[in-house]
């Protein structure tokens, strides 16, 4: 029997309840990418309907270094994606541009000297963002050009691996200038995997 899908409350309610942070300055990425692609009227919509949800938080006012529930942050994607008939491709691109919006990977990147010693550091990176789970870089291969990444104890929304696929592929474009880079996500936690896997690869 296929399952009832959750409606926009729902997953709001379920997902304030998150155990788990991440620092603020993702929701400024949020409030920065969402007034860049709607403007400054599709952001008003957007703290409305959150209003309407119950929403704790007015995404604008959340400091950068200040922890919040990972779980509001998923709220946020989600919301944007029904409000605004976003497609996949949307929340990807969400992604994408976040690292370019970020204050904290701005400071990182004079030390991010190659995609080896980006990831070779995510660990510590994860851990600058996030107060819970892991993230882990597995079978880099600087021949094929490719490596794993592997996300473990976050599960929001499908949506959100989507989301950090196309983060994942911003971040390496800040040291892999001009290359062809592709994101595929090949395990999900939300599909009865252990972790959510991305094989990254470039040229």
């Amino acid at each position: 029997m296929q399952e009832k899908e959750e409606t926009l409350q729902e997953i709001t309610d379920r997902l304030k309840n998150f155990k788990g942070n991440c620092k603020g300055e993702i929701f400024r990425m949020h409030v920065e990418y969402i007034k860049q692609k709607e403007g400054e009227e599709g952001l008003r919509k957007l703290k409305e309907k959150l209003k309407e949800l119950d929403f704790p938080l007015d995404i604008e006012k959340v400091k950068s270094f200040q922890w919040v529930s990972e779980g509001l942050s998923a709220i946020v994607i989600v919301t944007c994606k029904e409000i605004f008939n976003w497609t996949e491709e949307d929340v990807f691109e969400m992604g994408y541009f976040a690292p370019k919006f970020s204050f904290v990977l701005k400071i990182m990147a004079q030390y991010l000297i190659s995609v080896e010693t980006l990831f070779k550091n995510a660990e510590k990176y994860w851990y600058k963002n996030y107060d819970f789970g892991k993230m882990e870089t597995l079978k880099f291969d600087k021949e094929k050009q490719q490596m794993i990444v592997r996300e473990r104890e976050i599960k929001t929304h499908p949506i959100v691996c989507i989301y950090h696929a196309g983060y994942f592929k911003g971040l390496c474009e800040f040291v892999l200038k001009n290359k062809k880079i592709t994101v595929e996500e090949t395990a999900c936690m939300h599909k009865g995997s252990d972790y959510h896997e991305f094989l990254v690869k470039w040229e």
